[in-house]
């Protein structure tokens, strides 16, 4: 069989078991409690957010070099980076998120603590399975039927996690135009556009569409972060100072876990959710990667979006602690805040749209990568595919209402467990062909002096 009609057979078996887990979960089939299941396992969890910081900074010194030739400029690598879904994230929870976090006692910046969710952690989650998937690439380290499985896993967990929170991105997005300017959208067709736009950047392809998106989306993204800059109040400066300051000096409070529960309720859904994104965001900044060295990626990936992020998170959250302070309910504090002035609204809107499209567009290229094992490029009808199967699992979750929301994303969440043992088995094969590649390295020298001797002997 050639590996187009494998990669074929593959395709349309993924979804088919996409559309399966999609009825299961509309009829209720799956658990509603994920993370009590995962309960067992938070302090392991807590530990491989750790673990994947330790491993991030030893790679800042790995000048392992990615295959291939160099395709993006530094700024339209970030670009792609930012808007792969994190945007989409940040503004949902850009303005309650600390006002949230305020309620429990035992948190002392929440601020800080939103920070410690959305900045550097993440994105060293994000990394080490990137770097994972450079060596599998590189050295073909995964045994066939461990890849086997580990494509099928990532590609669930590639719709499952993106397909529900687009999700709920669309509801705010929805949420936005009906509070803001009383127009009321319906969810599903707001889809259906967004699914059109994204079909037409994926037609024009990397270059001329997923990046240009990106482009537009991070130009927008900057307009926005003005005028927040404009309209903040006056102690933000030494609000996101005292922020930073929790940042790094209560990390180990924050990420070693004790049972606290703000981390139970907090901090480990933040990390089982960044960790099952991983499926997505790894393969993905691979694709991205060719001909950058590793110590790079961890710089660009790590490093400059988590800058760009705090900004944002400070300015939204404190205007939004202001605004808890002078009574505005949590559940209105994006709505209220966004509409302090007149051009706002729209930009937001137009920002939750742009990220939709650009972390859509990914997500359906770094799927077809995934699946059809990176044979080609994709090609029209697989494109369209990938696009129509997205935007019909996004309707029929919103259609079904939250609780089938909930149990999608909850199912994703019982496959991270699998992601953490796949890390274990990459960071196994990794140290191995490390030192397999030394030996062979001591033996040649061995080989090489003894040549030298051979041919010079000592008089």
């Amino acid at each position: 069989m050639s590996k187009h009609e494998l990669a074929t057979r593959r395709i349309w078996s993924f979804v088919a078991l996409v559309l399966g887990v999609l009825v299961m979960g509309v009829l209720g089939w799956f658990p509603s409690n994920s993370l009590s299941i995962l309960s067992p396992l938070n302090g392991l969890i807590g530990w491989f957010a750790v673990f994947c910081v330790v491993f991030c900074i030893i790679n800042l010194f790995n000048k392992e070099r990615v295959p291939g030739e160099k395709e993006f400029s530094n700024s339209a690598f970030i670009n792609l980076l930012f808007t792969l879904g994190m945007g989409v994230g940040i503004m949902v929870y850009a303005y309650n998120e600390a006002a949230q976090l305020s309620a429990y006692s035992d948190v002392r910046n929440p601020i800080g603590l939103t920070l410690n969710h959305w900045i550097l952690i993440p994105w060293c989650f994000y990394v080490t399975f990137a770097i994972f998937e450079i060596y599998d690439e590189k050295y073909n380290l995964l045994p066939k039927w461990l890849r086997l499985f580990k494509t099928y896993l990532y590609g669930l967990l590639m719709m499952l996690g993106i397909g529900t929170s687009f999700a709920l991105g669309v509801i705010t997005i929805s949420g936005a135009c009906k509070h803001i300017y009383g127009i009321d959208i319906p969810s599903y067709a707001l889809v259906v556009i967004l699914g059109s736009l994204v079909t037409f950047s994926l037609l024009r392809g990397v270059h001329r569409g997923m990046k240009v998106f990106a482009k537009i989306s991070m130009y927008i993204l900057y307009a926005y972060i003005f005028i927040m800059i404009i309209v903040a109040p006056s102690d933000t400066m030494v609000v996101g100072a005292k922020a930073v300051g929790s940042f790094i000096g209560d990390w180990f409070y924050n990420n070693v876990y004790t049972g606290r529960a703000v981390q139970q309720d907090w901090t480990i859904y933040y990390w089982i959710w960044w960790i099952s994104w991983c499926a997505f965001v790894a393969p993905f900044i691979k694709a991205i990667s060719k001909g950058r060295t590793i110590r790079e990626i961890v710089f660009y990936t790590v490093a400059v979006p988590s800058i760009l992020i705090a900004v944002f998170m400070i300015l939204g959250n404190n205007t939004g602690m202001h605004l808890l302070a002078e009574g505005t309910p949590v559940a209105e504090l994006p709505y209220v805040a966004i509409n302090v002035h007149w051009i706002m609204p729209l930009i937001f809107v137009i920002l939750m749209s742009m990220f939709y499209i650009t972390s859509s567009d990914s997500q359906s290229y770094a799927m077809d990568q995934t699946i059809s094992y990176g044979s080609k490029t994709p090609v029209v009808h697989r494109k369209i595919m990938w696009v129509m199967l997205e935007v019909l699992f996004v309707t029929v979750l919103l259609l079904a209402g939250s609780n089938s929301i909930s149990a999608l994303q909850g199912l994703s969440f019982l496959f991270v467990p699998f992601m953490i043992l796949v890390a274990l088995v990459y960071v196994f094969l990794i140290v191995r062909h490390i030192i397999d590649k030394n030996k062979k390295d001591g033996s040649k020298e061995e080989v090489n002096i003894a040549e030298m001797m051979t041919k010079y002997p000592r008089p």
